[in-house]
């Protein structure tokens, strides 16, 4: 005859659960990790553009407000900067 045993069932529903909680807990810091990544290249590439739109135009306005984060443009001894969240993207034309 079989024996029911209330204990094993519990003690394995408990891991279960853990190791979903464990899961969940992995992917969500993923995600956030990789939406950091995505943000700095997101800046990264509106960097470039600031520093695009300069070149062609004079008439762009300094700060440049971009999904809320403010972009500063300057130039410097031959150099472009644009200033983001204490982050500093340089481009050095090459002649």
């Amino acid at each position: 005859m079989r024996q029911h045993r209330e204990g094993f069932v519990l003690a394995e529903s408990l891991v279960a659960l853990s190791i979903s909680v464990l899961i969940i807990f992995t992917l969500t810091y993923c995600v956030k990790e990789e939406f950091k990544v995505i943000d700095h290249w997101e800046e990264r590439v509106n960097a470039h553009k600031i520093v695009l739109l300069n070149l062609r135009s004079h008439n762009v306005p300094n700060p440049l407000i971009i999904k809320d984060k403010k972009y500063f443009f300057e130039t410097n001894n031959n150099e472009y900067q644009v200033t983001v969240n204490k982050n500093v993207y340089q481009i050095k034309p090459t002649t």
